[in-house]
């Protein structure tokens, strides 16, 4: 059973930031790899999202090989990192599809990298739009606004949370788990191709390579093509590992729960997620404490 929730929110001048579109309108990119998106900064909004979320799930009359409340389980154990404000709104692109988007990282330092980017990436469409204004004073020019990523921060969620938002996606509003650029290039590298469809998140691992922990099998899936090697070299020495084997998330998640499902070494994976984050998710809440957490039905808009 789904339940839809609308909320519905007044914009005030303290949630809208004006810009001078014909001199400010310069390209971000985004997310390079995944999503060819333009992360445009003119204008940001607090507006209407109307979103799907989970309270409960009805049985299906056959199970998986895994059950869902156990695939949550293995999920909420691998951190995720979005960008909010101070009060956990998301922030959300505009791509050049008109697709409304927010990204769940699956690294901290992919979160970090492109934060950055797009705060000096405004701070410097700001300093070109207050020379313009000086050389033209007596040009017709809406106010320049602060940064609009000046109060943003990197929060953490878990995967299984990052996963429910992605599959729920409505028209208003699509939500994405992006892995990060090395990963992705690692991945397009084992597979011979040359891009990746948004919203695939590639997973390393080895056939047959597995170990036990509390008397049960377990084999790994990594979101690091060099962690799954280290694990290998911890496991077996100089020996030298067997062919990378590359699959997709979603598709793994889609396998495990799918009634009827006959492969039994799918209820034995378990999602190591890169070493740092756990870490990385300690620290971004620590220093979020005070604050709210991420809010549903709200957003930052960037167009």
């Amino acid at each position: 059973m789904i339940t839809i929730f609308q909320i519905f929110l007044a914009l005030s001048l303290s949630q809208v930031w004006s810009w001078n579109l014909a001199s400010l309108r310069k390209p971000l990119r985004s997310h390079d790899l995944m999503t060819r998106r333009r992360a445009i900064l003119p204008l940001i909004s607090v507006s209407t999202l109307t979103l799907a979320t989970p309270s409960s799930q009805a049985k299906s009359p056959e199970e998986g090989i895994v059950s869902p409340e156990r695939v949550s389980d293995l999920l909420k154990k691998v951190p995720t990192f979005t960008i909010v404000d101070t009060d956990g709104v998301p922030y959300m692109v505009v791509g050049e599809d008109a697709k409304v988007t927010g990204y769940f990282f699956t690294t901290y330092g992919e979160a970090k990298r492109l934060l950055n980017v797009a705060k000096s990436s405004a701070d410097k469409a700001i300093k070109e739009a207050k020379a313009e204004m000086k050389l033209n004073p007596s040009a017709n020019q809406d106010p320049i606004g602060e940064n609009p990523w000046a109060k943003a921060r990197i929060i953490s969620v878990p995967l299984d949370f990052a996963v429910t938002l992605a599959s729920k996606s409505t028209s208003a509003a699509y939500f994405r788990v992006a892995p990060a650029d090395d990963d992705v290039a690692d991945a397009l590298k084992i597979i011979g191709k040359d891009d990746l469809a948004e919203g695939k998140v590639p997973l390393f691992y080895f056939q047959n390579f597995s170990f036990e922990e509390t008397g049960d099998k377990q084999s790994p899936v990594y979101f690091r093509k060099a962690e799954l090697l280290e694990a290998w070299k911890n496991a077996n020495g100089n020996i030298d590992p067997p062919e990378i084997e590359v699959t997709e998330l979603f598709s793994v998640l889609k396998a495990m729960i799918k009634p009827g499902g006959t492969d039994k070494e799918l209820a034995s994976i378990v999602f190591v997620p890169p070493k740092e984050s756990k870490q990385k998710a300690k620290e971004c809440n620590k220093a979020g404490k005070s604050k709210d957490t991420f809010q549903i039905g709200r957003r930052n808009l960037v167009l």
